[in-house]
C-alpha cells in the first residue's frame, strides 16, 4: 500500500492555508459535536505524523464508509491548486489514526485509490456530494482519493 502526491496544479480555487490553530479549533469543535458533517457528508479526524516537522498533525475531513473496515477520504482541498498537507503526510508515513463521532479512535493505513477503484469511488462520491464532484472540475490537478485501511495489531 502506499500513498502517491499528485503534481500541483496551475488553476484552481483559492483556498486559504489553516495553520496550526484553526486547524485545533476546528478538531475541538468536531469532538464537541459541532460540524460532524459536510453536507450530506459525515466527517472524521485524521491525525498523522508532519512529513517535515515530525508532529502530530490533525484535519478534519468528508468520508465515505466502506464496510467493515475501510474509509474513503479526498484531497480536494476546496479545488485548490495544490494538495493537502495531510496527503503528504501520508505518503511519507502511511500509518495514521483516525478518530469518528463519538471519540472512536481507530489506527488506519492509508492507501491511493487508482485505476477503475478510483472511478467507482468517484462515482459513490459524486452521487453523495455534488460538493465534492464539481471539485475536479474547478483545478486542474489530479484530485487523490485515499482509502484508509482499519489496521490489524499482529
Amino acid at each position: 500500500m502506499t500513498v502517491k502526491v499528485p503534481r500541483s496544479g496551475t488553476r484552481g480555487v483559492a483556498f486559504p492555508r489553516f495553520p496550526g490553530r484553526m486547524s485545533r479549533l476546528v478538531a475541538a469543535l468536531f469532538r464537541r459535536g459541532l460540524g460532524r458533517s459536510v453536507g450530506a457528508v459525515p466527517t472524521l479526524i485524521l491525525e498523522t505524523r508532519g512529513a517535515k516537522s515530525g508532529q502530530a498533525r490533525q484535519a478534519v475531513l468528508g468520508f465515505w464508509a466502506e464496510p467493515p473496515d475501510a474509509w474513503l477520504i479526498v484531497a480536494s482541498m476546496g479545488a485548490a491548486t495544490w494538495n493537502p498537507g495531510w496527503l503528504h503526510n501520508l505518503a511519507h508515513e502511511p500509518d495514521a489514526t483516525i478518530e469518528l463521532a463519538g471519540g472512536e479512535r481507530i489506527a488506519v493505513r492509508a492507501e491511493t485509490v487508482v485505476g477503475d477503484d478510483l472511478e467507482a469511488a468517484w462515482g459513490r462520491i459524486a452521487t453523495d456530494s455534488r460538493q465534492y464532484s464539481d471539485y475536479r472540475t474547478k483545478t486542474d490537478r489530479e484530485i487523490a482519493v485515499v482509502r484508509l485501511h482499519r489496521r490489524r495489531e499482529a
